[in-house]
């Protein structure tokens, strides 16, 4: 019984896991993809794109700090 219950636990937090990052991963990819189009249309605006190395919503939020 203890070793069924450990190989059950096992392997629904190795599906979990994987889950988990599959999901990560696709986040990251919605956040990237929103600070592009941010930044795009910054550019559109007139004003420059985010810093290098930064997203377009952190651009986004030190200007508005400074104003």
């Amino acid at each position: 019984m203890k070793l069924r219950s450990l190989a059950v636990f096992g392997a629904g937090y190795v599906l979990g896991a994987k889950a988990g990052r599959e999901r990560y991963a696709q986040i990251v990819e919605a956040i990237q993809t929103a600070s592009q189009r941010f930044d795009e249309v910054r550019r559109q605006r007139g004003k420059p794109a985010s810093r290098k190395g930064s997203d377009g919503l952190d651009s986004y939020l030190d200007d508005a700090r400074r104003n």
